[in-house]
């Protein structure tokens, strides 16, 4: 994933390689040295005097791709990834362009072409380096041929090739967005008109080939001072592109939006339209914000406040200053909203699987509640936007389904309603609208007239799937992945992908706990701590001549690297849905032979805090905590990169995998080397492992994976199809049971320990 990086020294535009542009932009630039990319230092740009002009921007969406044309300056492109034009040589100081974004993103790309790229690239390729001081984590480099009507198709090619070549390495990279220049419009005489029918189609191929891509936005950047090929660029964007959504200063203007959809329950009409919510001519428009939370703070209360100016803010402000909680509907006058009378809000609660029942009870009950204070006011049309989705994060099939099921059951209760007219509102220019639209269609479309007169409101949604069962598993595999809600580094509960593009550039943060956590993991360490066993066994050589029976714990951090975790929860969500299709692995405790459930777990169960520690922790896949020791002089490493299985010793009773204890006493013995034991602080982690399919040993076996369900084998080429465990639990006749996996992927160190032996 990119990365944001401070910025530095100002430099120059960024066009082709060769291009005529002047690169002369310091003077005025210079205002902009040493800023900070918005909102992730605290610190925001310094920007230099604007005057107001035309629109410089215009939007389009191809398939889930959504395409922006603006001017600018490439190298100034918060973005994942950008693309440049240099030489066949990769001598980046060599144009114009190429020498303004070297200035600006340092030398360590030109140091990384000439180590990565010593003999250069061919037409067509690309060479993939950081994005040094710019504001991206990639540079996509690549060289062009000089335009001419002669070889016009051969040279266009070689564009059309290239830009392929860099949209593929984008989605193999997982990024989100990339940001493009007018590639070989300056001095290699490419006419615009053609560069961009280039640049769309190869969108559109991308698009069409790759219909799961993280890559959902791409900028076409032109130099601010080119109007020519800005004006022509956006002639040809806008005839070449499919669905433009969003233009400034177009008044709303949407030529391709689809046709609204009607349904009638008696007297009541039903509508599903392609818009802004702040455009329809209703009595009352719905705003959602978070709890006690003030309008503004997320999308849709962002553009009602917007429309409305100050006036509404200053209303909200002195009538709920505490803002309002779930199950509160509250009204303001529309001010300068035209053609809405009033505004409503109402509070919704983040999404969280493990709280669906709630979280849509909650919807709900806000689209009944609102529907009966528009009853109550005496307004007859409403018009309310996809309820949750986006800021809220509810699936939208789940948002579509409750909000269309309120509105069918308030009809059934309320036969003699003077309400004429709802209207769904679907944000034409969410990136996902596509997939909205289908998915509030379907279930418009299926709305019939009540069978049944006065019957009561239906409050309650269906029950969520009993935890464990095929249902939940499949729930799970299908949620959406989050921040934990107790880090504190990044936004508890935001999508991790979203996250990480704001993100700063350290792999982790050690962040220290609140007494309640300390608690818990200092119980587990002493707990498990069994002074009877120190210093016995092979691995705790030299720890007897310590004389020490106890450790103390002095300290206990949190680990928050945002990469690590995201790895482990894939992963995770790949034994769900192992679980959901082969069944649900066997618990530790009843496996044959097993010694019974792991002790870390079995204490946190019964303490009255541990429900908290555990939310996040799911035994239903045999995932648990165990401790891990490792040297200190490898603490970072392991910090950064996980429990890489390659380190580990190649003569371990279990082969070379991550290790893991349920007794600090055994995860002690590995923080120093047997030839230096010390009494002086050392560190622990404790680690959440998935176990899954746990394979039992009772005597040493060595793997290099996990074995083959029927034959053991960490190599079965003999069994069809191929059903291996996850994981080797080593508990025999040793001191103390041991916890194995093979890929580093099911392991977060999440808790740095750090302790005293005493």
């Amino acid at each position: 994933m990119a990365r944001r990086l401070v910025r530095c020294t100002s430099a120059g535009n960024l066009l082709d390689a060769d291009d005529t542009e002047p690169a002369s932009l310091q003077a005025g630039e210079q205002d902009m040295q040493n800023s900070f990319l918005p909102g992730l230092l605290g610190r925001r740009k310094s920007q230099l005097p604007v005057t107001p002009t035309k629109s410089q921007e215009c939007k389009a969406r191809i398939g889930r791709v959504t395409v922006k044309l603006k001017k600018g300056l490439v190298y100034d492109e918060e973005v994942d990834a950008i693309v440049n034009s240099t030489s066949q040589t990769l001598t980046l100081g060599a144009g114009n362009a190429s020498r303004a974004m070297l200035q600006k993103a340092g030398s360590s790309i030109q140091d990384e072409c000439n180590r990565k790229y010593p003999k250069g690239i061919q037409f067509g390729e690309i060479a993939e380096t950081g994005g040094g001081n710019l504001y991206c984590g990639y540079i996509f480099h690549g060289c062009l041929k000089y335009w001419t009507t002669e070889e016009s198709n051969d040279v266009e090619q070689i564009l059309t090739d290239f830009v392929t070549l860099c949209l593929e390495r984008g989605d193999e990279l997982h990024i989100n967005s990339m940001a493009i220049p007018a590639l070989g419009t300056g001095f290699l005489n490419f006419p615009a008109k053609n560069v961009v029918r280039r640049l769309v189609q190869c969108v559109k191929d991308f698009e069409m080939s790759h219909k799961s891509t993280s890559l959902t936005e791409i900028r076409f950047v032109i130099f601010p001072k080119d109007t020519k090929t800005f004006e022509k660029f956006e002639n040809e964007f806008n005839r070449y592109s499919y669905s433009i959504l969003y233009k400034p200063g177009s008044k709303g203007n949407f030529p391709t939006k689809p046709k609204d959809v009607e349904c009638s329950l008696d007297s009541l009409m039903i509508k599903l339209v392609a818009g802004t919510l702040v455009n329809q001519k209703v009595d009352v428009i719905v705003g959602t914000v978070p709890q006690l939370k003030e309008p503004g703070t997320n999308h849709t209360s962002k553009e009602i406040t917007r429309a409305a100016g100050s006036g509404l803010e200053a209303e909200f402000a002195e009538k709920y200053p505490t803002g309002i909680d779930i199950g509160d509907v509250i009204s303001t006058d529309s001010h300068a909203i035209r053609n809405v009378e009033t505004v409503y809000f109402g509070a919704l609660p983040t999404y969280a699987a493990r709280e669906r029942d709630q979280n849509l009870q909650a919807l709900t009950l806000l689209v009944q509640m609102c529907l009966n204070k528009l009853e109550d006011d005496g307004h007859k049309t409403v018009a309310i936007p996809t309820l949750g989705v986006g800021d809220f994060k509810y699936p939208v099939r789940m948002s579509a389904a409750t909000i269309v099921s309120a509105i069918k059951d308030f009809c059934r209760a309320n036969q003699c309603s003077d309400i004429s007219t709802i209207i769904i509102v679907v944000d034409i220019v969410d990136y996902d609208f596509s997939n909205i639209w289908k998915v509030f269609e379907a279930e418009v479309v299926k709305i019939t007239p009540p069978k049944m007169k006065n019957a009561a409101p239906i409050i309650l949604p269906k029950p969520p799937p009993t935890r464990g069962s095929r249902d939940w598993f499949s729930l799970m595999y299908e949620e959406e992945l989050c921040v934990p809600s107790y880090w504190t580094t990044y936004t508890g509960g935001e999508n991790i992908k979203v996250c990480k593009r704001k993100r700063n550039r350290r792999p982790y943060r050690l962040v220290a706990v609140d007494e309640a956590t300390r608690n818990l993991v200092v119980k587990l360490v002493e707990d498990t701590w069994d002074y009877r066993h120190v210093g016995h066994g092979n691995d705790a050589k030299g720890l007897d001549q310590l004389m020490y029976r106890k450790i103390r714990v002095t300290k206990v951090e949190r680990v928050e690297n945002l990469d690590l975790y995201e790895s482990y929860v894939q992963e995770r969500q790949r034994f769900f849905d192992k679980a959901r299709t082969r069944g649900r692995p066997t618990p530790i405790a009843n496996i044959a032979k097993s010694s019974g459930n792991i002790k870390t777990s079995t204490i946190l169960s019964s303490h009255k805090s541990g429900a908290g520690f555990t939310s996040d922790i799911y035994p239903e896949i045999n995932e648990h905590f165990v401790f891990h020791g490792t040297l200190a002089d490898t603490m970072d490493s392991v910090l950064t990169q996980g429990l890489d299985c390659r380190m580990s010793r190649g003569t371990a009773m279990f082969g070379q995998g991550a290790y893991g204890a349920e007794s600090s006493t055994k995860a002690d013995q590995y923080v120093d080397r047997k030839e230096n034991r010390q009494k002086i602080p050392h560190q622990m982690l404790l680690v959440r492992m998935c176990l899954g399919d746990i394979c039992l040993y009772d005597l040493p076996v060595a793997h290099r994976r996990a074995p083959c369900k029927r034959c053991r084998n960490d190599n079965c080429k003999a069994h069809k199809p191929k059903d291996f465990y996850d994981s080797v639990v080593g508990d025999g006749k040793w001191l103390f049971r041991e916890f194995i996996v093979y890929d580093k992927r099911q392991a977060y160190p999440e808790y740095l320990i750090t302790y005293e032996r005493v």
